[in-house]
């Protein structure tokens, strides 16, 4: 699989920021927004749901909201990912959906809603300008 070994580089990096864009989620790793050369940033289309080890805390189904209050619920949600570190990154088989699992029994994961999406998934790697596209019938990288 394309690029299995750079998401697999994803282990043991360390959430700084997170941020809502809608109801998509972009999780940055060992780096802040803007920084270009160094850690990695992580962009889960939806549809997407973050969870502990009981239940689903939220998902880009709740996040579809144009409610600023509910906006600013679900990204404090989401907030509790802030310094968790990476645990294990996989990729399920036949669908190309990816679950992160963090520190705490936290993870968050993609599923497929519509098996013709474009994108489902991207990781970049500032320093080494890679970016890793995932959609539900490959995987793919690219330079940037």
């Amino acid at each position: 699989m394309e690029g299995l070994n750079e998401i697999k580089s994803l282990e043991n990096m360390q959430v700084s920021f997170l941020r809502l864009a809608g109801n998509s989620l972009i999780i940055y790793l060992n780096c802040q927004p803007g920084e270009k050369d160094s850690g990695a940033s992580v962009w889960l289309e939806p549809t997407w749901h973050f969870r502990n080890a009981k239940e689903v805390i939220t998902g880009s189904r709740q996040a579809q909201t144009e409610d600023t209050m509910e906006h600013e619920a679900i990204s404090h949600k989401l907030g509790s990912m802030a310094l968790k570190r990476i645990r294990c990154v996989t990729i399920e088989s036949g669908s190309n959906d990816i679950t992160i699992e963090l520190d705490d029994g936290l993870s968050i994961k993609t599923f497929v809603s519509d098996p013709t999406d474009e994108e489902s998934w991207n990781v970049k790697y500032h320093e080494r300008k890679i970016k890793i596209i995932g959609n539900p019938m490959k995987i793919t990288k690219h330079s940037y």
